[in-house]
């Protein structure tokens, strides 16, 4: 079963982008290899939702972190041996050909083509050479992890009699003819299918070393799953993942409390802390390390958001309209009762104040009554949540706060419990001296 999202929810959140300016994936994409980057994307794009897989990935992760060492191979000759051995094929009179062909241009004088062969070769010896060292150097606890069969697998490959007689090439300063066909032979037809699996665990490592030391340096941690019924998320000390000094805040959604009702004044913090929680769901569905200091969580189907809706000139919606068909397409997967992360942000903020009000009471007390789902929404209309305390006793109510220091609003960013009273909108406005620059009194 697949982890459901979409769109509109990776955008929120800002989760994939190798080059975009503080995407979730731009943490992460520290890969050497090319196949380490494509098997990273995958698991970006696919959040698990099986307990077991999570805990076994987690597990290699924590490995790395604790005893993964730095990757010894570089880029540039990664590509070129992944190129060589998944692109080229052995064929015996064409490769017999070619030998007689490069033997007469020898004796003549040295040939440009010979000597890029040579070179292709003793690169490809050089680099499994160094996977072979470094497979070797592994701590033995590693035979306790998920890597232990391909790890048994890749040193079986390197220490077989081919790559033996392979190695023993390689220490040559320059091979012969006839030993640079025999070292083709064995990498592209002898050993090739055991060599592409040796690729496949050298990406699985690039990866694991990559993830292992954003956990340590970064001081994540690694949710927890649980089949507890007395959790569905909690999370100490999350913040987000791309902000240095955050505050983080610790946040909890029971089957008892599924709606986590939050409110606060603009700059107050709500948003960022929504999209933390909403990152936080996510990478612990991936097995990725978490901006957290401690998180539980049981295993969700899927994970919808609606933080950053715009209106949509070339279909003609306006942005009240927008937000109402995300809504919808929010409620549609609701009513099939899967247990989803659902992240409401300001509803309704493209209409009058009066129907906000009306329209954000209407769908958080409806969604309140889906109690398998987890639920997180925010709103400045504070008069929504007096409303909701008399429909419904599943909700938390929670509020980022403001100090005043004079005239001068500040923020701790640290949740509290309760609803908040502050409204300092009018005070900024006059503190920026908006209408006097208006008037043209503002000199």
């Amino acid at each position: 079963m697949i982890f459901e999202t979409d769109q509109q929810t990776l955008n929120d959140l800002n989760i994939l982008g190798k080059y975009k300016a503080n995407s979730i994936y731009s943490l992460f994409c520290q890969t050497v290899t090319e196949g380490g980057e494509v098997l990273l994307e995958q698991m970006f794009m696919n959040p698990l939702t099986d307990a077991a897989k999570i805990e076994e990935r987690v597990a290699e992760f924590r490995w790395f972190e604790q005893y993964g060492k730095e990757f010894p191979l570089d880029s540039e000759a990664s590509g070129e041996v992944e190129h060589y051995l998944m692109t080229s094929g052995f064929k015996m009179l064409p490769k017999i050909y070619e030998a007689c062909k490069f033997r007469m241009l020898e004796l003549i004088g040295n040939d440009p083509a010979l000597e890029l062969w040579r070179e292709q070769v003793t690169q490809v010896i050089r680099y499994l050479c160094q996977v072979k060292e470094y497979v070797n150097s592994l701590h033995p606890s590693v035979e306790s992890t998920p890597l232990k069969k391909q790890v048994q697998e890749v040193r079986r490959t390197l220490n077989n009699e081919n790559m033996s007689e392979l190695f023993r090439y390689g220490e040559k300063k320059k091979m012969s003819l006839k030993q640079l066909v025999r070292s083709d032979r064995i990498l592209l037809a002898f050993e090739r299918g055991a060599l592409q699996e040796v690729l496949e665990f050298v990406h699985r490592v690039d990866v694991d070393t990559v993830v292992g030391r954003v956990a340590r340096e970064r001081h994540f941690c690694f949710a927890e799953t649980t089949d507890k019924n007395d959790i569905n998320i909690q999370i100490e000390g999350v913040s987000h993942p791309c902000l240095t000094k955050a505050v983080s805040n610790n946040m909890e959604i029971t089957p008892e409390r599924n709606l986590f009702f939050l409110t606060g004044a603009n700059m107050a913090g709500k948003s960022t802390l929504m999209k933390s929680f909403g990152i936080a769901v996510y990478m612990a569905h991936m097995g990725f390390p978490v901006a957290a200091k401690r998180m539980r969580f049981r295993v969700q189907q899927g994970m919808y958001t609606s933080i950053n809706v715009s209106d949509n000139l070339s279909m003609g919606y306006s942005h009240f309209y927008a937000e109402v068909l995300r809504v919808k397409k929010v409620a549609i997967e609701v009513s099939r009762n899967k247990q989803l992360v659902v992240i409401f942000d300001e509803l309704f903020k493209g209409t009058n104040v009066k129907d906000a009000y009306d329209a954000t009471l209407l769908v958080a007390a409806a969604l309140a009554e889906r109690q398998n789902c987890s639920l997180l929404i925010s709103t400045h209309i504070i008069e929504v949540a007096e409303e909701l305390k008399k429909k419904r006793d599943n909700i938390n109510y929670e509020y980022l706060p403001t100090v005043m220091k004079g005239s001068v609003p500040t923020y701790t960013y640290k949740l509290e419990p309760g609803v908040t009273r502050d409204k300092h909108g009018m005070i900024i406005l006059k503190n920026e001296r908006v209408v006097e620059t208006i008037l043209g009194e503002n000199k």
